[in-house]
């Protein structure tokens, strides 16, 4: 397993995604964004997204150069189209905007819909957490993957749900999906043939697995984690991230786009203040911080420590990148013509 330096892998991306048709801005938005969610250990949303994202390009799934769109308006919304963009980009775009109307309005929501994979949803809600404010947010994707409970069938998404609040010690930061894993999680395991928790994938009878050939193969579904609270929330963020903007829902065969979102930011400020608002985050850290670990455990950790740790670890030593997933990359980078010696060490 390789071990990679984050301006090696930003380099190749950039490379990559101008080959393809992206401005230089828009290259460097995705390239970051996928370095930023490997430097966060969050490898099922790194760069081995990026053979991926060409294959998306090619199948006309994404679409480089797009015009992101507003399509309505308020002093306190905005509902965005992504005209088939990158999903870095119209997120990014999605959360600049909620921050400039909740500094304004205190509050703001903002949807956004048909546009491509948009990486890890926890990137926006932090951006708006590194504002000072509270950030909120969900997000459908195109293709159902997960059973609903007591299902054996497809029919939600992974329907990630982030939070994030600023603190003095490092951001909080609530990141995950409904179903109990990642798809990417999942994926990863499949490419390195590796077999999964028994409790991750059912196989199309409805039975428990541990392949995960039943999933990408065969028609198998992922689980809602926690069973049927999960599910409820599962179609809750549908409900939110889907309807409400406008793309609908993915089982219903005619979802826009690739993924859809919907952010909210809240400014502190209309309630007891940022400063004291930031205080009481950091303190609140501090008490769980406190708390003697159970057996079994060396301390401790707060929603945001783990990725926060991983980033300074892996600024310092590299980034671990899976044999298989290295070896795409590299193939993908020789399939658009690109020297690959050349391009990484730019």
């Amino acid at each position: 397993m390789p071990i990679v330096e984050a301006s090696m892998l930003l380099n190749i991306g950039r490379a990559v995604f101008e080959a393809i048709g992206s401005p230089k801005d828009e290259a460097e938005i995705v390239a970051s964004s996928l370095v930023e969610a490997d430097l966060a250990g969050v490898h099922s949303h790194g760069v081995m997204r990026i053979p991926y994202y060409v294959e998306h390009v090619r199948e006309g799934l994404i679409k480089p150069g797009s015009q992101i769109k507003i399509l309505k308006e308020t002093p306190t919304t905005a509902l965005l189209d992504g005209d088939k963009g990158f999903g870095q980009v119209v997120a990014r775009k999605a959360s600049e905007i909620a921050v400039s109307k909740a500094e304004y309005s205190f509050v703001s929501i903002v949807g956004a819909m048909n546009m491509g994979h948009i990486g890890r949803l926890g990137e926006y809600t932090l951006h708006i957490a590194e504002k000072g404010m509270i950030g909120l947010g969900f997000c459908t994707t195109y293709r159902p993957s997960v059973a609903p409970y007591g299902g054996r069938g497809r029919k939600l998404s992974t329907a990630p749900i982030s939070i994030a609040a600023p603190s003095r010690i490092f951001p909080f930061l609530l990141d995950y999906a409904t179903s109990i894993v990642a798809e990417g999680k999942l994926r990863l395991k499949y490419l390195s043939h590796e077999y999964t928790p028994e409790d991750w994938i059912i196989n199309s009878q409805g039975k428990l697995s541990r392949d995960p050939a039943d999933f990408y193969e065969r028609g198998g579904a992922l689980l809602p984690f926690g069973g049927y609270k999960g599910y409820a929330l599962a179609m809750a963020v549908e409900i939110l991230s889907g309807i409400l903007v406008g793309a609908g829902f993915p089982c219903s065969g005619c979802y826009n786009g690739m993924n859809s979102m919907l952010l909210i930011a809240i400014d502190p400020s209309a309630f007891i203040g940022r400063e004291k608002f930031v205080d009481g985050v950091s303190r609140f850290i501090e008490a769980m911080k406190s708390t003697p670990p159970a057996e079994g455990f060396v301390e401790v950790l707060v929603p945001g420590e783990p990725e926060y740790r991983s980033r300074e670890e892996k600024l310092r030593r590299g980034i671990p990148i899976e044999d298989e997933v290295w070896s795409r990359i590299k193939k993908t980078v020789l399939e658009l013509g690109l020297d690959f010696d050349k391009i990484s060490t730019v």
